[in-house]
């Protein structure tokens, strides 16, 4: 035999028995990933108890989410705010906001207002006393129109930096905003 084919022969043994060496080894099972597919942002304020919805059971690239408007009473100050995220894909839906809530650690809300008239004001902290943004205040002035971005970072680097806090976005949904 001559040396070039030893040796092809012996690289093409090595590549074999490795490839069994790995398919043999355990495989460590992947997290199943969560789909969120809503978001409902529950408001509560002096008479005031209602829910707006963000949709999209689809997914990304079929049809366009479902989105309610958010309607507020102007000049309210104190209206409490919760989210609420949800995976409808699976049957039961399943509420995911919890699991989020038992890793706030590791996830940050953030809110961007444009153009209409109110303030959003974190209400909590994560389990290291950061920001964490799952519960807010809204304060609303003079009737107005505009949106609210709401964002969900996974492992952001920077939880005081609202603005760019790093990190791997689950979600970025934008409500239109009507005060009236």
């Amino acid at each position: 035999m001559t040396h070039s084919k030893f040796l092809l022969k012996s690289t093409g043994i090595i590549v074999l028995v490795a490839g069994m060496m790995f398919s043999s080894c355990d495989k460590t099972t992947e997290t199943e990933q969560e789909v969120i597919t809503t978001i409902v942002v529950h408001l509560t304020g002096p008479g005031f108890d209602q829910e707006f919805t963000w949709e999209d059971l689809d997914g990304d690239g079929g049809n366009a989410p479902v989105i309610q408007d958010i309607i507020l009473p102007p000049l309210t100050a104190d209206i409490q705010c919760h989210l609420h995220v949800y995976d409808k894909s699976k049957t039961p839906t399943a509420d995911i906001t919890e699991e989020i809530e038992a890793e706030s650690a590791d996830h940050l809300f953030t809110f961007t207002i444009n153009t209409a008239d109110f303030t959003i004001t974190s209400n909590d902290t994560d389990s290291n006393g950061a920001p964490f943004g799952l519960e807010t205040i809204w304060q609303t002035d003079q009737p107005s129109t505009g949106s609210v971005n709401i964002k969900l970072y996974h492992e952001p680097t920077d939880k005081n930096n609202a603005a760019n806090p790093g990190g791997d976005v689950d979600f970025d949904v934008t409500f239109p905003v009507k005060i009236q």
